[in-house]
């Protein structure tokens, strides 16, 4: 290959490598959010798409997510009232869920969990190549579990994996 050819490759590996590589340092747990910018319906359409692109065995997609309207961001925001100023200045929640068909603590059981929580990973990833700050939180809703899923109308057998806050900082994102 000629020399030329091979700067060239070499160039468009180093712009793909850091076009591919900037969500993952531009992604920070977010906790304060610009309220007066909604997040556009797209943006949250392409996180999802990237979120169903986990990998996963037997194309088993263990996990569910719910985009959470006005009155389930209401009750979600009941669930711990010495939380509620916090929980309330948060403008978009998704909440996730997995579900397997395998027996608890069963390495299978346990792929599955991967899996969500990967496909997790990639929704805020997908979020933040957008400029749109996340923050995954799990026991730090100070909720019960099963008081999560009633909120959003989980199906029996689903397990919470945690809530996703989601919307544009009050401060940009760098990486």
């Amino acid at each position: 290959m000629a020399a030329s050819a091979m700067r060239l490759l070499a160039l468009a590996l180093v712009v793909f490598a850091s076009s591919a590589f900037t969500p993952l340092t531009a992604r920070r747990s977010v906790v304060k959010y610009d309220k007066s910018k909604p997040v556009p319906a797209d943006a949250v359409d392409r996180a999802l798409e990237a979120a169903i692109l986990a990998p996963c065995h037997f194309l088993s997609e263990p996990w569910r997510f719910y985009t959470c309207g006005a009155e389930t961001k209401a009750k979600l925001c009941g669930l711990n009232e010495d939380k509620r100023a916090m929980f309330e200045g948060v403008p978009e929640w998704l909440i996730v869920t997995w579900c397997s068909e395998h027996d608890d603590g069963s390495k299978l059981s346990l792929e599955d969990h991967a899996a969500a929580a990967c496909a997790t990973q990639n929704f805020m990833l997908s979020l933040a190549a957008d400029g749109i700050g996340s923050k995954w939180m799990t026991g730090a809703l100070g909720a019960a579990p099963e008081d999560v899923l009633a909120a959003v109308g989980a199906n029996d057998g689903e397990k919470l994996l945690g809530a996703i806050w989601y919307g544009y900082p009050d401060k940009a994102l760098s990486p």
